[in-house]
């Protein structure tokens, strides 16, 4: 019996399944290793704000002193994060070189199209970068028993200087070293709670630290450029952080806040 060759409507119709499976299967894969990282970082800032609450809520010392104890457990957290740093300061610096062979008028042609895709390349594998880096801060944070809220806080008084110096340092024309408006407003809360607690103690002694925290927080509502304590934190918080400042300092990331202070909104979008 001879052998019947499919006919060109079979055939064509075999391609169509073929492609509407492959790209079903595809797609599957990418809503896979998109939508599971996403739901597992999620899980990890949850669980924090489950056990702290959420970071606008958190009331600092009243008095404004950290204990030896906290200062550490944000060193351990700062120690964590220290290759997600670094992972990200790479990329910026590719950005910037990519910026410097662009404009160079005595470079060829073709140093210019290898160089440019190495640092693209570069550039591309960080595209996961931000989750990676959430996790690892929020799974240190989880480990040391430390919101969100709290962090923020030490964050801004040990580093205030070296932000305020951002403007005009390595990284000052890169998006990333600016503080996002939801992380300024979400600071600002965070000193009016401690403002609202020092003023319920009705302290005499604490009339100039409440001082402090109104000007502060009016500078931060008012001028949206610029940089918590950037003269330095209250007399208390400042003596309280000098034992561990050399420390402290050493693990200060330049050029990344935006993405330090990253979190997950309740959807699928990021807010610093």
């Amino acid at each position: 019996m001879p052998l019947i060759s499919p006919t060109r409507e079979s055939k064509k119709r075999s391609w169509i399944i073929i492609t509407l499976v492959a790209f079903a299967f595809l797609t599957a894969a990418g809503i896979y290793f998109v939508f599971v990282p996403v739901q597992k970082s999620k899980q990890f800032e949850q669980a924090l704000i489950e056990q702290f609450d959420w970071t606008y809520k958190y009331t600092p010392p009243a008095d404004g002193f950290l204990e030896p104890g906290r200062l550490e457990k944000f060193i351990h957290v700062r120690e964590a994060v220290q290759p997600n740093c670094k992972t990200f300061q790479g990329i910026l610096d590719s950005v910037i070189r990519l910026e410097e062979i662009e404009s160079d008028p005595d470079m060829a042609a073709s140093d210019k199209a290898a160089e440019g895709f190495s640092g693209l390349k570069k550039m591309l594998s960080g595209a996961t970068g931000f989750l990676e880096f959430m996790d690892a801060r929020n799974q240190a944070l989880l480990a040391e028993e430390m919101g969100l809220g709290e962090y923020y806080y030490i964050y801004f008084a040990a580093y205030g200087s070296q932000l305020a110096a951002e403007s005009t340092g390595k990284y000052a024309e890169q998006d990333d070293a600016g503080i996002s408006s939801r992380t300024r407003s979400e600071f600002t809360r965070i000193l009016m709670n401690q403002l609202a607690a020092l003023e319920t103690g009705g302290s005499a002694a604490s009339t100039d630290l409440a001082t402090r925290l109104q000007s502060e927080i009016t500078n931060l509502k008012r001028n949206p450029e610029s940089s918590p304590w950037a003269h330095g934190p209250p007399p208390g918080t400042l003596k309280s952080l000098a034992p561990y400042s050399e420390q402290i300092d050493a693990l200060y990331c330049e050029g990344i806040v935006k993405i330090e202070l990253l979190q997950k909104n309740r959807g699928l979008n990021f807010g610093g």
